[in-house]
């Protein structure tokens, strides 16, 4: 994903928050190597303070303490729709529909 690649993508060109929103979803599912982990708390502690780089996530894009379990029940819904569709559906595709569903709630 965008955060951890040499080259940015046109998607988190203008808006790198982006990809930290997609990771953030990533790892509500479950699903973010430890090592990125890693890197996203260097950074964003390194950035906005703070020793909890998901707290910090949440505060910055103002989301509510429980958004990992919503974030897991949507997926979780997600993936019951796509195998009844026989359609198939990545984690890295739910996160970045997730991320632009919160920006788009934020009005951005």
């Amino acid at each position: 994903m965008g955060l951890m690649d040499n080259q940015v993508p046109d998607r988190y060109e203008k808006q790198p928050m982006l990809a930290v929103l997609e990771n953030f979803v990533l790892d509500a599912l479950g699903k973010l190597e430890p090592e990125k982990a890693a890197v996203l708390q260097q950074i964003l502690s390194k950035t906005f303070g703070g020793t909890d780089w998901r707290k910090t996530v949440r505060e910055q894009f103002g989301l509510p303490g429980d958004t990992a379990t919503q974030l897991k029940a949507a997926w979780k819904q997600r993936v019951e729709e796509a195998e009844q569709t026989q359609v198939e559906i990545t984690p890295e595709e739910f996160a970045q529909s997730a991320a632009d569903d919160i920006l788009a709630d934020m009005g951005n």
